[in-house]
């Protein structure tokens, strides 16, 4: 289960673009956009934490909760309410457990 993150997007007849997975401390200040599972997530770092959020719905947004890194270099995720939940390495990984945790989803319908 990769994460892709692609420098650039190109046409349909350019070459595929290098991916790799999105570490967790590499997420800044800016909003980072990652598809996974058929959603949509944004994730922006914010005093030492990262907050991950569920903007499938663009105009209502869902807080899924916040990763923050520990002394041992693995990221202690939790709920919005701080339950703790696993530790994640990437963003991929704490998107996975958020959503874990937050099934099923609260859309309405």
């Amino acid at each position: 289960m990769d994460q892709l993150v692609r420098a650039q997007d190109g046409g349909p007849g350019d070459p595929p673009v290098a991916t790799r997975t999105l570490g967790l401390s590499e997420v800044t200040s800016r909003p980072t956009t990652v598809k996974c599972m058929g959603r949509t997530y944004g994730a922006v770092a914010a005093d030492g934490s990262v907050v991950i959020s569920d903007v499938t719905d663009i105009t209502r947004s869902v807080v899924l909760g916040t990763a923050r890194p520990d002394a041992t270099g693995v990221w202690d995720v939790r709920t919005p309410r701080g339950a703790r939940l696993a530790g994640a390495r990437d963003l991929l990984h704490a998107v996975a457990v958020l959503r874990e945790a937050g099934w099923p989803p609260r859309d309405p319908r």
